[in-house]
């Protein structure tokens, strides 16, 4: 039995990047930071990498889209994703669909549909090494209620409170509102979603791309933790958790 490590090498919108590394092979969810911090977190074993996932066409999430293809990484996306991207080599690129699962190594992925100002994916992946993790970003909601998931990897973006109070001391402009409801996630919702999943077999709960200013992370990861009754953590970069199948 070996064991899951997930490293953080960035979750905010100057770019967002995650890798899953088990005892024999490595899969990195999104592509939204320089290679260069890539290849230095996988202590340049490409090799052991057996895929990368991108949920969404945006620059925080895909800026190394090509440079991944161009280190022969398989890339799993949206047609979108490929489409904005145009990479001039699709030799590595595979197109993936909502509601279908994927095979990448000894990882096995689930697309869920969810809902952003462009298309995106969430998804379930599993590995007898850490068993089911839900990874859910850039999205305002989430439709599915998913059983058995032993991490929860989730964006808890921006609280509509902070938000406002910010709004009416001039520091964000109105609109953001707006541009906020319809493709991120707000703490309620993210809330919402803890409080209705079953989450009797999760070790952890880890909190994705809180905003720069429209968010506290001392006050949600507290109520994160409260809600879960499991530790919570932010994702930023640095941070390392063990992702083991053992309960904590």
């Amino acid at each position: 039995h070996g064991s899951m490590i997930l490293k953080c090498l960035g979750s905010s919108s100057r770019g967002n990047c995650y890798i899953l590394e088990a005892a024999e092979e490595t899969l990195i969810v999104e592509a939204g930071v320089p290679m260069r911090d890539v290849k230095k977190a996988l202590g340049w074993k490409l090799g052991k990498v057996v895929g990368c996932l991108v949920s969404h066409r945006h620059e925080d999430h895909a800026r190394s889209l090509s440079d991944f293809l161009a280190c022969g990484i398989r890339v799993l996306a949206l047609a979108d994703v490929f489409d904005a991207a145009n990479p001039r080599n699709r030799v590595f690129c595979k197109p993936i669909e909502p509601m279908h699962g994927y095979k990448v190594g000894g990882f096995k992925v689930f697309v869920l549909p969810v809902v952003h100002d462009v298309p995106c994916a969430g998804f379930v992946i599993e590995h007898q090494e850490m068993g089911r993790l839900l990874f859910i970003t850039d999205t305002m909601m989430l439709e599915y209620r998913l059983p058995n998931l032993n991490h929860v990897m989730i964006e808890a973006n921006y609280s509509d409170a902070i938000l406002q109070q910010n709004i009416d001391r001039g520091l964000m402009p109105p609109a953001m509102r707006g541009r906020l409801l319809g493709s991120h996630m707000e703490l309620q919702t993210t809330k919402e979603i803890l409080r209705t999943t079953d989450l009797s077999a999760a070790n952890e709960v880890i909190l994705l791309h809180l905003s720069d200013g429209n968010s506290n992370a001392k006050v949600f990861t507290e109520e994160a933790r409260q809600i879960a009754g499991k530790p919570a953590y932010i994702a930023r970069a640095g941070l390392e958790v063990n992702l083991d199948k053992l309960p904590y």
